[in-house]
């Protein structure tokens, strides 16, 4: 399925976000997920099945200023 991850779109095969986000980050501290446009909370990625053309995208937080 095709995937846009902050707006590059990727051929990938991945159920949910969680086995996404297991595969593809590298750490998942400080980070927010929206998926298409809509914010999922970490406690829920296990349940958020990925479609072909989902929107996903990743936001770090920083420290500093």
């Amino acid at each position: 399925m095709k995937l846009s991850i902050n707006g590059e779109t990727k051929e990938m095969n991945f159920a949910t976000l969680a086995q996404w986000a297991s595969a593809e980050l590298e750490n998942a501290k400080g980070i927010a997920i929206a998926v298409n446009e809509s914010v999922i909370p970490n406690s829920k990625w296990d349940r958020c099945a990925l479609k072909d053309g989902d929107k996903i995208l990743v936001v770090t937080a920083t420290c500093g200023g």
